[in-house]
């Protein structure tokens, strides 16, 4: 008996916070749902399990936080509380339903950009009636009966009064409980990420974890506008410093080609047994235009995309102690030096869509200040398809001076397969796949989609090796890392930093990277391309293609460094390869 009433004692404390703010609680909770349904619905994304009890864990520590006030007070405050969440979730869903995107720091950057007579026009454009048939319409529902609930919220109790029924309360006790239980890791890793020192921090923290409300959004966004000006302002500062010793433009075009998500074991390149790759295979042989060289041991720094550009495009390596700010970047050296800089990319364009995995990554290259320091032309809009790339070049290269680099941004075999190949050109089918036993129908479907992916960008890149076939060129091809695929771990994606295993760094780390050369370019640097076929089989981490770009222009700088380039005797084949900077990738790779 002492034992029920202690218990009974420890379920009423429990409940005290959801008791004094009932409907509150139940009309967050809804709202909570509502904008998850809607962002689910709007973005095609899979539905997050963990929000059902996330929302109840974030619901319940403001109805604590409002205990804290007199009943007066804290009425006035639910309402500010309640009001500025609706608010936000409207937002949220007609960014969802308008712009297949959600609040985040790329909305908040343009909106900060955004004057009084741009946003009157934009409210014109899209302010129309028939946003009400959408997740906003849901939302004023939700808001209409939230008012009436509150207005008649005395007779409501007095009639239903859940709160004295014990299953009831027991209910509830267990499931805020268990709320709390699966929450708490999320909300820990959330306080890591909103109390980071710098983008590098928060671009660790945030790999493979949604932020997963419009306020959360919000609040993230407003950091990492915080952090993103600091640091870029701190390297914007130093590359206007920046000046090169002296150039002989020994390569008259490098065009360097960056892929997105590529499984090296998915290569036909690599030895994959179904032709993801008959193009590139094709262009190693004899007779072709040109030679390509694969390379068979590279890997990637990391395996999150505004990791890796900021070591690609900075001379700063990953387990360098100092800041990725204080290092050059790349194409400001090549600028400096006189070539002239084109970036095309399809994804890293300023739009409302950005990922906010990719944020800080994409925003260095899209800063005012960064960007004309770094690049002389660029395009200005993304495409469905890669492909749309090529279109972009020939408008562009009108511009090339005859001392040209041209950086080539793909989309690649990005998370959502199905969408980066079009359907006339997709071959391999979910029947291919029937002797994988260990996969169930949707998940065969799923390999195919990625292997058309990998198809389709062959095609891709071919295409645009074939507009430099006349030319005196040098193609430098390499994806920003891997990916899984149901391979080593029965997963699609990537895993967090920190929970890595022998298995799954293969397939998330280990990139295809090859380097191609025209008959030209063949003729008139026998020496760098015997360079190339030499260095083929050396271990290389791609923190360190700075240093190769600079050699094959001929750029003298101070942080050159011989030690770093893979076509250099003096390359240190010996370096320990760190991925994130912590994990040393070939000692995990003994464990295997």
């Amino acid at each position: 008996m002492k034992l029920l009433k202690t218990f009974n004692k420890i379920v009423d404390i429990i409940l005290i916070p959801i008791q004094k703010n009932s409907i509150f609680f139940c009309m967050m909770y809804l709202l909570g749902i509502v904008t998850t349904f809607t962002q689910v619905l709007a973005l095609h994304a899979k539905i997050p399990r963990i929000n059902f009890f996330t929302w109840i864990f974030d619901v319940y520590i403001i109805c604590i936080f409002l205990l804290l006030f007199p009943k007066k007070t804290r009425k006035f405050i639910r309402i500010c509380i309640a009001a500025c969440l609706y608010l936000l979730s409207i937002v949220d869903a007609f960014l969802n339903k308008l712009f297949y995107a959600k609040i985040g720091p790329e909305i908040i950057n343009l909106l900060l950009e955004t004057n009084q007579q741009e946003s009157r026009e934009f409210l014109d454009q899209y302010l129309k009636f028939d946003i009400i048939f959408s997740g906003v319409g849901v939302i004023l529902i939700l808001i209409l009966i939230h008012i009436i609930s509150e207005c008649y919220y005395k007779q409501l109790n007095h009639k239903i009064n859940f709160w004295y029924r014990p299953t009831f309360k027991n209910i509830c006790a267990f499931i805020t409980i268990i709320s709390f239980g699966i929450s708490i890791h999320s909300r820990i890793k959330l306080i890591q990420i909103m109390t980071a020192q710098n983008t590098a921090e928060t671009d660790l923290y945030i790999n493979n974890y949604t932020l997963n409300t419009p306020a959360n959004n919000l609040l993230f966004g407003l950091k990492m506008r915080q952090l993103a000006n600091r640091d870029f302002s701190l390297i914007a500062e130093h590359q206007e410093k920046i000046h090169v010793d002296s150039c002989t433009y020994t390569s008259k075009h490098i065009i360097f080609i960056i892929g997105e998500s590529y499984i090296k074991s998915h290569s036909q390149l690599y030895g994959y047994l179904l032709p993801t790759t008959p193009r590139q295979l094709k262009r190693t042989q004899k007779g072709a235009k040109g030679t390509l060289i694969p390379f068979s041991n590279v890997i990637s720094p990391a395996n999150l995309t505004s990791v890796v550009f900021k070591n690609i495009f900075s001379l700063h390596s990953i387990d360098d102690k100092n800041s990725w700010t204080s290092y050059a970047l790349f194409p400001v050296l090549f600028k400096d030096a006189g070539y002239h800089v084109t970036f095309i990319t399809n994804q890293f364009v300023k739009n409302i869509q950005q990922d906010v995995f990719n944020f800080s990554g994409g925003l260095f290259l899209n800063d005012n200040r960064l960007n004309k320091l770094q690049f002389d032309t660029r395009n200005t809009s993304t495409h469905q398809y890669d492909e749309g790339v090529l279109s972009d070049y020939d408008s562009l290269k009108r511009y090339n001076t005859g001392k040209d680099l041209t950086i080539f941004h793909l989309a690649g075999q990005h998370i959502y397969f199905d969408r980066r190949t079009p359907n006339e050109r997709k071959v391999f089918k979910e029947n291919d796949y029937r002797k994988r036993n260990d996969l169930n129908e949707k998940e065969r479907q799923t390999v195919a989609d990625y292997d058309n992916a990998t198809l389709y960008n062959d095609y891709v890149v071919d295409a645009i090796i074939e507009l430099f076939e006349k030319e005196d060129a040098i193609v430098i091809y390499m994806p920003d890392h891997g990916e899984e695929c149901y391979d080593s771990i029965h997963r699609v994606g990537r895993m967090p930093q920190g929970n890595y295993s022998p298995k799954m760094i293969v397939n998330e780390f280990e990139i295809p990277f090859w380097i191609w050369c025209s008959d030209s370019y063949i003729e008139k640097h026998p020496q760098i391309f015997n360079q190339i076929k030499e260095a083929k089989d050396r271990p290389f981490m791609t923190d360190d293609i700075p240093h190769l770009l600079l050699y094959l222009a001929g750029i003298q700088y101070k942080d050159y460094k011989e030690s770093k380039n893979i076509l250099c005797p003096l390359f240190d084949t010996k370096r320990k390869r760190m991925i994130d900077g912590t994990v040393n990738f070939d000692e995990m790779l003994k464990k295997k």
